[in-house]
């Protein structure tokens, strides 16, 4: 099984930020795990390219978790592309269809009437970004400790926290795991990202206990991108 993880840089509102999808492949699957912003079907392309991988290989997307940075693209990318799978949580899954409000959205509303005006004006953007996401169907509910039929097989572990229904994945050929954003890297220390905006602070930090019981020489972060290191020394 062959892991690729994507380094993605770009300006968003004015900052400069990098993403990390990654492709796990063998020779009859393409799997790409989470898909960037809107509009950034050609940035994922271009990454993959440099990697030697083309998409038009891709038959299954799975989704960490339902935030914006993570979904943006994915609709397009089924419409691009329109025998590939969709997999996620039972949980996220009502969010990516757009059956509930995205998490952020719910958060920044309630936050909303303590602003300033100036700042209300940016948050009304910000929730028109959110709500200008595209949905799209699920085609897979993936269950905890699922192994998906992919190489030697790829272990679905669930890791809520940062959101209710965030998931990850280990590949134990490889000894990878693929955090999506139950960790991130943030001047070089692994944290919980902002822990404040978390779905439940306390079970993010579950969750990050719970790595502790596999065998990982690589962990993938979509925000930081792959650590060699002991990545346990790098916790905050």
């Amino acid at each position: 099984m062959k892991i690729n993880v994507l380094d993605i840089s770009f300006e968003y509102n004015g900052t400069s930020q990098t993403i990390n999808p990654v492709i796990i492949q063998d020779n009859e699957t393409m799997i790409l795990v989470d898909t960037g912003y809107p509009d950034q079907i050609g940035l994922l392309e271009e990454s993959a390219k440099q990697n030697d991988i083309s998409l038009d290989k891709l038959t299954h997307i799975i989704i960490t978790h339902h935030d914006y940075d993570h979904v943006g693209s994915l609709a397009a990318l089924k419409r691009r592309f329109p025998p590939v799978k969709i997999l996620a949580s039972r949980i996220e899954k009502e969010y990516i269809e757009k059956q509930r409000k995205p998490l952020r959205l719910e958060q920044a509303e309630k936050i909303y009437p303590s602003l300033s005006e100036v700042d209300k004006e940016q948050a009304l953007i910000f929730h028109k970004t959110l709500e200008s996401v595209e949905g799209a169907e699920v085609n897979e509910v993936l269950e905890n400790h699922q192994i998906l039929p992919v190489g030697n097989g790829i272990e679905v572990v669930f890791t809520p926290g940062h959101t209710a229904g965030h998931i990850s994945l280990y590949i134990k050929e490889n000894k990878t795991f693929i955090a999506g954003d139950a960790l991130v890297l943030i001047d070089d220390k692994l944290v919980i990202p902002y822990p404040h905006f978390a779905y439940d602070a306390d079970k993010a930090k579950e969750s990050v206990k719970h790595l502790f019981s596999y065998e990982i020489e690589e962990l993938i972060c979509y925000h930081g991108g792959l650590i060699k290191s002991n990545w346990k020394d790098l916790l905050s």
